[in-house]
Formats: C-alpha cells, structure tokens, sequence
C-alpha cells in the first residue's frame, strides 16, 4: 500500500520501513510512519496546532457529529459491496472518523484494512496512540505516499487534496467519499466571528480525474450539553481566532444549540480511455 516519497517505490519492512533504493523510515513509538521529507515542508509545523486536535478530539468523544458519521457510513457500505476493503482517510486528524468507519464496516462482516495520513505529526501522533487497528503516517494529501489502485474507500472529511493524486490510489471500483461544510454549516458561530458572514460554498460538480455519482445534503443540530462542549467546538473552528475573550465567555454562557450543515459526496474513478 505504502510507497517511498522520495522514489515512489513500494516499502516494506518490519522495523524501519525501506525501499529498494536504501531509503528508510524509523517506526515511531507509538506506531506511526513520518513519510512527509523535510524539503516538501512549507513550515515548520504544518498542519492544526495541538489546540485545535485536542478540542476536536473532545468534540467527537461527545459525538456532536454522530448524524454525520452514521451517514457516512451508510453510504459507504451500500457503494462498496466487497467483503473485504482497504480504507484510507487523506486528512485524518486525530483519526475518529477513520475509526469509527473501520468499526462500522467491520459490524457489517466487512474485513477492513484501515490507513491514515495527515500533514499535522502532532493529530498522527494522537491519531496512533489511540486506534492501534490502523496504520497512520505524516504525509500530504497533495502528494500521498500510497500505491496506485491500491485504496476500495478513500475519505476526504474537511481537508484538502490533490484530485489527480486521490484519483492515482483509487482502485477501479473504489470510491471517494468527500465531506464538505454546507452553506449554512455553524452559521450562529460565524455571525459572532464576522460582520457580514459568508456562506459556505457549494462544492464543484467536476473534479480532475473522478466523476460524481452521488450527492446530498444532511443538517441536524448539535445539542450542546455543557460549557466544555461549547469551548470545544468554538476552538475546533477555523475561524476560532476570529474570537475575543468577551465573544467566547458569551458563547459559552449563551449558546445550547447550533445548526450543523454537510454535503456529502461519492465520486469514483474516471475509467482511461485507451489510447
């Protein structure tokens, strides 16, 4: 599945990870990969801070995002009708949905090889230390370090990428399952941010590579049920520096409820046409 991001050869290994060019790549402590070279870099830390990742992971340990989630899940498993699969999430964060897509796939008698891959050490680092059934590894979604038509399911949930890349490592039948913000996505939290808040984009319908196959639009409210929800919610944002003190303490105080807005789409693999 891996492959060298020096020399695109395929690693193996038991310990540090090789090529057959000699280039290597030392097994973390707690079990992950660092495939993104230091020239490819554009910072130092690329990536969300360990601020962001811990508020996300409170967040999701609360399961403010479970609709989501269940629907994924769902769709996933009605396009994917294999037994067996290999899952890789290009933008894993800390890793929940990769996890909780493996372990519902995994109820419904599918054999799931789960992977993830995220530009942040820090989120793979937690990612790794917390779901031992997956491999993770440090590595651009713009350059990922994987085999070609090697991944049944791959998940694009609030990151970016590379559409010719995630087309390369897609099998024939496999598919790419994108989760976007809908227009109205945390729209009371963006009114307190800016003066004159902007909705959410709508996805485009064409992507170099892939086709669209299937598209819709899920909104539910989140119940915010204690103060420490709240605050991780306002500090998982990427809009949570828009805050002053005063505006976090009132939402805090104030806000029990906001309005939750996706769009989730399926899109496969255009076939080549031979020349």
């Amino acid at each position: 599945m891996w492959q060298c991001p020096l020399c695109k050869l395929p690693l193996s290994g038991e310990g540090p990870w090789r090529c057959d060019k000699g280039h290597s790549f030392d097994v973390s402590r707690n079990g992950y990969v660092n495939l993104l070279p230091v020239q490819k870099k554009k910072s130092k830390q690329p990536g969300d801070n360990k601020a962001m990742i811990a508020a996300r992971q409170h967040f999701h340990q609360q399961q403010g995002f479970l609709p989501l989630m269940q629907k994924m899940a769902s769709l996933a498993a009605s396009y994917l009708p294999s037994d067996a699969l290999t899952m890789l999430d290009a933008g894993c964060g800390e890793g929940t949905y990769l996890s909780w897509m493996q372990a519902q796939l995994e109820k419904s008698g599918k054999s799931v090889v789960a992977a993830g891959s995220d530009i942040s050490k820090s989120a793979v680092d937690i990612a790794s230390r917390q779901y031992k059934n997956a491999q993770f590894v440090v590595a651009s979604s713009f350059d990922l370090p994987v085999e070609s038509a090697s991944i049944d399911l791959l998940l694009q949930v609030f990151a970016p990428g590379d559409d010719e890349t995630l087309a390369r490592v897609l099998k024939k039948e496999g598919i790419l399952l994108h989760v976007a913000p809908g227009p109205d996505h945390l729209m009371a939290l963006k009114q307190v941010a800016y003066a004159t808040p902007r909705q959410h984009a709508i996805p485009p319908q064409q992507r170099n590579g892939l086709c669209l196959s299937h598209r819709e639009r899920l909104g539910f409210s989140i119940d915010l049920r204690d103060a420490d929800m709240t605050m991780a919610l306002v500090n998982m944002t990427p809009f949570t520096w828009k805050f002053s003190d005063e505006q976090r303490a009132a939402l805090v105080q104030n806000m029990t409820s906001v309005h939750a807005d996706f769009i989730l789409s399926v899109w496969q693999k255009v076939p080549r046409v031979p020349l």
